[in-house]
């Protein structure tokens, strides 16, 4: 006897080839070294986003855009704390966005306009 393969859509998930290239913004300021919280199979902020997660992907101090990589399709919601260094204080924000079947071997670019 054979086994046939089950195959199951994976959606919201990490493993996949589409990536979100997020740029992070507080006014025109580019946010650098920011911690960006997604919460997958999510249209809306959790209650709590540093603590309600499910992949959390620290930025890079020379640069203003965090990547997150390896994501199927679905829809996600992208939480992001950091440091307006001109403004010098601390900034957060977030957005949904969501990577359609077509985008799932692509990179989305977005922009998260932050607030103090």
């Amino acid at each position: 006897a054979t086994l046939s393969a089950i195959t199951s859509c994976k959606k919201n998930d990490i493993g996949g080839k589409a990536e979100i290239h997020a740029k992070i913004l507080h006014g025109t300021t580019p946010i650098a070294a920011s911690t960006l919280y997604v919460k997958f199979d999510a249209t809306a902020q959790p209650t709590n986003p540093t603590t309600d997660y499910d992949l959390k992907v620290e930025g890079e101090m020379d640069d203003n855009h965090v990547h997150i990589e390896e994501l199927r399709q679905g829809e996600y919601f992208l939480y992001v704390e950091g440091f307006d260094s001109l403004a010098m204080q601390k900034v957060h924000g977030g957005m949904a966005t969501s990577i359609k079947w077509g985008e799932r071997k692509k990179t989305k670019e977005v922009e998260i306009q932050t607030t103090n």
